[in-house]
């Protein structure tokens, strides 16, 4: 493993805690969690970690999620609205949202775990997800290239990220419970470090 999961889960509920503050639509979730989390990764842990973006599809206990559009020819592609979000550092791929999905698929009832894997055991197609845990990325860069280009130009988004890797703390140091931020007219919120627990990894 890249990072250990005491870490990972620590990654995602800085992020998670970040967005529940901003109100953030979950249909850009995914790019901030990439985002902030490559953001985390390189500055905590001096590795190359980049944000991609495309077509994702994951087997978790047997329930197929895809973050796909289908076109007219019959092929699924990444490249649309309904495109995901996920970070390759070193080898390997690591999807900070998923613990998430519980929330965002609530009728598949999928438990939240970690997902970090070798970008080596990534499965073939998007046919060959057998086996619970089996994930399949496409990634389409020039897509991923225009939305992440408009979406960078909110000015929060990189005052957001700072603040991600300012609270994050590599276990066993302690990591803030809950910190206070202040926005561009001296307000003061104050932001509680929350998410699901989990319980294993994919």
């Amino acid at each position: 493993m890249l990072i250990k999961q005491t870490d990972y889960h620590r990654i995602y509920r800085v992020i998670n805690s970040l967005l529940i503050n901003e109100n953030a639509d979950p249909a850009t979730a995914s790019m901030y969690f990439s985002t902030f989390g490559a953001f985390i990764l390189e500055h905590h842990y001096k590795v190359k970690a980049k944000p991609k973006g495309g077509l994702a599809a994951y087997n978790f206990d047997g329930k197929r999620i895809l973050f796909a559009d289908h076109r007219d020819d019959g092929h699924v592609t990444g490249a649309g609205e309904n495109f995901h979000c996920w970070v390759e550092a070193d080898g390997w791929a690591i999807d900070f949202m998923a613990p998430t999905f519980t929330q965002a698929a609530r009728d598949l009832a999928v438990p939240s775990k970690m997902f970090q894997k070798p970008l080596s055991s990534m499965a073939p197609s998007i046919n060959d997800l057998a086996k619970s845990g089996d994930f399949f990325y496409k990634s389409e860069p020039e897509a991923s290239a225009r939305r992440f280009a408009d979406w960078r130009k909110q000015a929060m988004i990189g005052d957001l990220a700072t603040i991600a890797v300012g609270w994050f703390r590599k276990s066993p140091k302690q990591i803030q419970s809950l910190i206070s931020v202040s926005d561009d007219k001296g307000q003061s919120t104050t932001i509680p470090l929350s998410g699901n627990s989990l319980v294993g990894s994919w």
